[in-house]
This record gives C-alpha cells, structure tokens and sequence, in this order.
C-alpha cells in the first residue's frame, strides 16, 4: 500500500467498501475535447497535432490533497480530443526512467503493482455516481490493462486460478496506443473506439457536440507509492470515486 496521505487505497482494488456519499455542487476541474477528423490523429506518442497544444488538463497534482507534488516523478498533464469513430487520449509524464515489466500481448497484467503508467477512468455522461464506468491502464510498452464496473469497485471476484478480478475485465477493446520516450519522460496516446462504450449506455454514444462526460486521468509508478491526479480526491474515496472525476467537454 501507500503513503497514508495518499489513500493510496486507491488501489481499493484491494478492498471494496461502499462510495462516500456525493457533495451537492461539488467543484471538479473542467477539458475541454475538440472534435476532430477521423484521420486527424495518428497515434505514434509524439503529440505532433494541432488539439495537443491546447491547455488540456494542466499539471497533474496530488492525488490527495490537490496541491503541486514537485518531489514526484511522475509530474504529467493530459489532454482528450474525439472524432466520429474515437476517444482519444494523450499524456505527457516526466518519468525519465521507466519501468515496464510487462509484455504488450499479456493480457490484464496488473500495471499498477509494477509498471510506469498511465490510469484514465471514465464514466460516460455526467452522472458522477459511479454506475457504469471504465478503466484504462497502458503503460510505457502498451501493455494494457481494461476493465468495465457496475458501481464502486464492484463487482470484484476470484477466478478459478485464484487470481483476483476487478470488475468485467472481459471488456477489452481494441485500444490504439502508442508511447514515444525521450529524455524528459515519455508521452503516451491512445484511441479507444465509440463502440466500446455503447452496451449499457446512459447517454449519447459518440457524443453529441456540448456533452459532458465525468473522467479522471492519474500517472504513477512504484506500485502507485508515486503518483498524481488531474482531479484531486480531497480525502474522498479512492481513486474510483466518480463524483471526484473532473469534466469532459466535447466541443463541436
């Protein structure tokens, strides 16, 4: 586990327990997305295209408190662009040594016990009440691992192999990724399609032009020991907890 500020339970992956409740009219910060063409974006990791020198999120805080963590080694900022057929993701996180014990063909490997990586948690629509929503781990060799939850944490199962399971991690669509390194960290890209989002759905898949979705995007490294947030938990829940996901934007 980790530092007792950092609630680093945030891994609650290991123990489910009910949602806080929600604040009325709590603040979260706000992307924007612009729309793009569907052949606007190649996903390489170089972040060359025009919607990746927008503001995006800002710098990553931490995960806790909200505050600058200028000690981490994982300082990053994020930003989200969409098309008709595509979410896409971009980070760029100072991380300039790596770690990356997985293969990319491995399936589900548990990145956040070893890896040097990359959390996006999404819940479409703007519900923030933690029912049905998404996440994406990809590390520094797109090793990935994806999973769909019902609610908070939940469900969580053991397989037959006596290896835990979080949520439905039979949810792995095909997720474009790419990672370009360099000598001041790396960036990462990823463009997961529309299609995986429609089953369930409690909004418009793809989005219309002016829609919200609540989403959250977190760097870490070291078994999550380092790590930093777009949107700050303020001592609430772990990182799962929906109404803490900042906003997303879908601009026209």
């Amino acid at each position: 586990m980790v530092r007792p500020t950092l609630l680093l339970a945030l891994l609650s992956l290991a123990c489910r327990r009910e949602a806080p409740a929600p604040v009325s009219g709590e603040s979260v910060p706000v992307a924007h997305a612009p729309r793009v063409a569907t052949d606007a974006i190649r996903v390489d990791g170089r972040l060359d295209e025009l919607p990746w020198r927008a503001e995006g999120t800002g710098a990553f805080v931490h995960p806790g408190r909200g505050a600058p963590a200028p000690e981490s080694r994982v300082q990053g900022r994020a930003w989200f662009a969409w098309s008709a057929t595509h979410l896409y993701l971009a980070a760029r996180v100072g991380d300039r040594n790596p770690y990356a014990p997985f293969r990319p063909e491995d399936v589900d490997p548990h990145l956040w016990e070893r890896s040097s990586a990359v959390e996006l948690m999404l819940q479409p629509g703007d519900f923030g009440d933690n029912r049905v929503y998404y996440e994406v781990q990809a590390d520094t060799v797109c090793a990935k691992w994806t999973t769909r939850f019902d609610d908070y944490n939940h469900p969580r199962s053991m397989g037959p192999d006596r290896r835990q399971h979080f949520g439905h991690e039979e949810w792995s669509p095909a997720i474009g990724c790419a990672v370009h390194a360099g000598s001041d960290g790396y960036t990462l890209e990823l463009a997961i399609p529309w299609s995986a989002f429609v089953e369930g759905a409690r909004t418009a898949v793809p989005p219309r032009a002016g829609d919200v979705w609540r989403a959250n995007v977190y760097s870490f490294r070291d078994g999550q020991r380092d790590s930093l947030a777009w949107s700050p938990l303020r001592g609430r829940g772990n990182f799962h907890f929906a109404p803490r996901f900042g906003r997303v934007v879908f601009d026209g």
